[in-house]
């Protein structure tokens, strides 16, 4: 899988600068929405300011009207003559500018530097502050609506575009797995096939002693159980995939049937190759299983735990009660497995590194048919390692059941 990396980091490099670009577009839009909204309450709070001039204007007209005042056309000044008569009250006058300017008000002194005194120095006008406030305020909102609405569009947008991104890597990463499998199962069938071959070739061609047949034979046998174990699994697989898997359950006592089948994969192996030690508990444990179909998975386990770890190997299978539950850990001192693995070690096709340059044989199926036979158990297994080099571990969780005597 080393020539998706180049392709990996084209996109993240695509998907980064297309959030960036949108991300300063939104930003220049809430800018000019702010902008915007700024000349607008500075547009109006200047519409508010005119009304005092014009209630000045109103109510200094209507008092010089009820003064009878005039210009004096002898004065060069542009002084008013004009006789005395009776004022309208400061309260009519109120009442007066409220009416045609309902936002400026009266008051005895000044409040901001913009008020604007009567012509007779009686009051003063004031613009009310629950417009100027209430114009902050639809500022604000605007201001928050439109940065709101920015944020909303640029997190909908880039979750689309993290979906895409993921389903095309997903893909990419399934071709890649595909491209693998290919490689593994022409190198796993290609390996046994010559070896047989030349075996075949040897056993008629020359003459051997007893004891040279009998060990040919013996390499013979092995090739011949890694192609059915390979063919075995295709065939699980393609079961698995077409829902035609169908299991055995019935009531097992574990204990007993996992000795057998680990002592049997030892033998299979080479005797003592695993380094095997098994650490069960002497409480009988129970559990509806197809025996044929769990001896793959604790086989895949252990054939896992044979390939990836160097001599001397050291293997422990352990099988012990947990409440409701029966859990069997298989745990090696392997290569382990890295963090950003793990997600996906159960992934069909899936395996560490590159097939051009990997030099541990397989073909990315045994973890994956491991999965779907333990869930069809209607367990769960999971995989653990404390980092490269360290070892795994693998643990299975069955439902536990009573004893079919006891039942």
């Amino acid at each position: 899988m080393a020539n998706s990396a180049p392709t990996f980091s084209i996109q993240r490099i695509i998907f980064l600068a297309v959030s960036l670009v949108l991300c300063v577009q939104v930003g220049w839009w809430i800018n000019v929405q702010i902008r915007e909204s700024g000349r607008l309450l500075r547009a109006r709070t200047e519409v508010l300011n005119a009304s005092l001039a014009g209630a000045w204007q109103m109510d200094s007209l209507h008092l010089l009207a009820a003064i009878g005042a005039s210009p004096d056309p002898s004065s060069r000044t542009g002084s008013f003559q004009g006789r005395f008569a009776t004022l309208p009250s400061l309260e009519q006058r109120r009442a007066a500018i409220q009416k045609r300017f309902p936002h400026v008000v009266l008051v005895p002194s000044p409040i901001t530097p913009d008020d604007i005194a009567l012509l007779d120095g009686s009051a003063f006008l004031s613009l009310r502050p629950e417009p100027l406030l209430a114009l902050k305020n639809q500022r604000w909102h605007s201001v928050i609506r439109a940065a709101s609405e920015g944020a909303f569009m640029v997190v909908a947008v880039l979750s689309g575009f993290v979906l895409l991104y993921r389903k095309l890597a997903e893909e990419l990463d399934l071709k890649l797995r595909q491209r693998n499998f290919t490689s593994a199962v022409t190198h796993e069938l290609k390996t046994p096939i010559a070896s047989l071959g030349i075996w075949t070739e040897t056993l008629f061609t020359r003459n051997l002693s007893d004891e040279q047949r009998l060990r040919i034979r013996g390499l013979m046998d092995k090739d011949l159980a890694r192609l059915n174990e390979l063919v075995g699994n295709l065939l699980d697989v393609a079961r698995s995939e077409s829902g035609s898997l169908v299991l055995h359950l019935a009531p097992l006592e574990l204990s007993p049937w996992l000795r057998a089948v680990c002592e049997a994969m030892d033998q299979r192996l080479e005797a003592g190759s695993l380094g095997l030690r098994m650490e069960f508990t002497s409480e009988p444990l129970w559990a509806n299983v197809d025996p044929k179909a769990f001896g793959t998975v604790i086989e895949n386990l252990l054939s896992n735990a044979f390939k990836y770890a160097a001599e001397p190997r050291q293997t422990t299978i352990t099988l012990d009660g947990d409440g409701e539950d029966v859990l069997i850990v298989v745990s090696d001192l392997g290569h382990g497995i890295a963090p950003k693995d793990l997600p996906r070690i159960f992934h069909r096709f899936f395996r560490v590194g590159d097939e051009m340059t990997r030099q541990v044989a397989g073909t990315g199926l045994g973890l994956f048919l491991v999965k779907e036979i333990v869930t069809r158990h209607g367990g769960d297994v999971r995989a653990s390692s404390r980092g490269l080099g360290l070892g795994s571990d693998f643990t299975i969780r069955l439902t536990r059941i009573p004893r079919p005597e006891d039942a």
